[in-house]
């Protein structure tokens, strides 16, 4: 899940001025994307239909990719129009970074090199999607509630993800702004301030603030609680956090803060409110091992099974050798090369 890192809006602004030393436009990638990337003679845009080619950069927080050479933008086209829209800029994030010295300096000498790239690339796609001008428009008092994530989603063509990404730099405190799905499970969360967002997939179900949005009727109304808590893989909760949710379509958007909330006069923070929940069993999805999670990969924040595996070794797609498809690694028999459709 993403995060914020304090050097990312330098980061970003840099990234900025070198996409229009080379003749970019921001007015542009705002209107469309596609239309912008798919004129230049110097990358390429590729469209796949569900998965990205092994060749390519993995680990993005994005169904996409990027191809060094020649340099090309992969984005998957089972996605939403606008999320394409977003990991299109995330992959453009990656080639200007890739291709810029100062830009790469600046990423190798960082003390978490792979995430700071990929925050500095969320960061790069959400304010071409979301100008400053846009997001101040919509926020009101002393900064973004779960109001202004709706009022973004009506208002521009930026997907969820985006909204989230720059809606979570704009808070005064640490915090979390999520998606979550019509059964409470994560779609996509960002959180700053050293608050570890939920991961992708967790089920926030047990969270008083999305059990009441469930209940209410998705006509964009806003539910608030006081007693709003994130719970994590490995049965832990963070400490009680103000909350706010409202439906944009059929996802629930979550702001969550740990003080200092912009909808109320007075919220202190609830420090030492964390619960820990009794051990969560799960299944590896690499190696199908049930185990006890006790930890979790501080890179997808996914539980890591005894053997090693989480979700950065789930992921990983290998070739078959028979058929040549692309297919999840629990398709194969541990240690070979053809799967076991061909291999029957």
């Amino acid at each position: 899940m993403p995060r914020t890192f304090d050097a990312v809006p330098a980061q970003v602004d840099a990234m900025v001025r070198v996409w229009e030393a080379r003749g970019g436009s921001q007015d542009d990638l705002t209107r469309d994307a596609f239309a912008a990337l798919e004129s230049r003679d110097d990358l390429t845009v590729l469209r796949v239909p569900e998965f990205v080619p092994h060749d390519s950069q993995l680990g993005c927080s994005v169904a996409g990719g990027y191809r060094w050479d020649p340099p090309t933008l992969i984005v998957t086209q089972s996605m939403s129009w606008r999320r394409q829209q977003f990991t299109l800029l995330h992959e453009l994030g990656h080639h200007i970074q890739k291709t810029d010295i100062a830009l790469g300096t600046a990423i190798v000498e960082h003390r978490e090199p792979e995430a700071f790239e990929d925050a500095s690339c969320d960061a790069f796609a959400a304010r071409m999607l979301l100008p400053d001008d846009l997001v101040d428009t919509h926020i009101h008092g002393s900064g973004p509630t779960v109001s202004t994530a709706t009022g973004l989603f009506a208002a521009s063509n930026a997907s969820r993800a985006a909204i989230c990404v720059r809606l979570v730099g704009r808070l005064r405190s640490a915090g979390v702004v999520a998606v979550l799905d019509g059964d409470g499970i994560v779609t996509f969360a960002a959180a700053c301030g050293g608050l570890f967002p939920p991961a992708r997939g967790s089920d926030q179900c047990s969270n008083p603030l999305v059990q009441a949005a469930l209940r209410a009727d998705r006509d964009g109304r806003v539910v608030t609680r006081d007693d709003a808590q994130i719970w994590y893989r490995d049965g832990h909760t963070s400490d009680l956090l103000y909350g706010q949710a409202a439906w944009a379509g059929d996802r629930l958007f979550l702001t969550m803060v740990s003080h200092g909330a912009p909808w109320l006069t007075f919220s202190p923070p609830r420090d030492s409110t964390a619960d820990r929940a009794p051990d969560a069993w799960e299944e590896c999805e690499h190696c199908h091992q049930e185990f006890v999670a006790e930890g979790v990969c501080g890179r997808c924040e996914h539980p890591r099974c005894p053997s090693g595996h989480c979700g950065c070794t789930a992921n990983t797609e290998q070739t078959c050798t028979e058929c040549f498809l692309c297919k999840h690694p629990s398709q194969f028999d541990t240690g070979s090369t053809v799967c076991r459709d061909c291999a029957s």
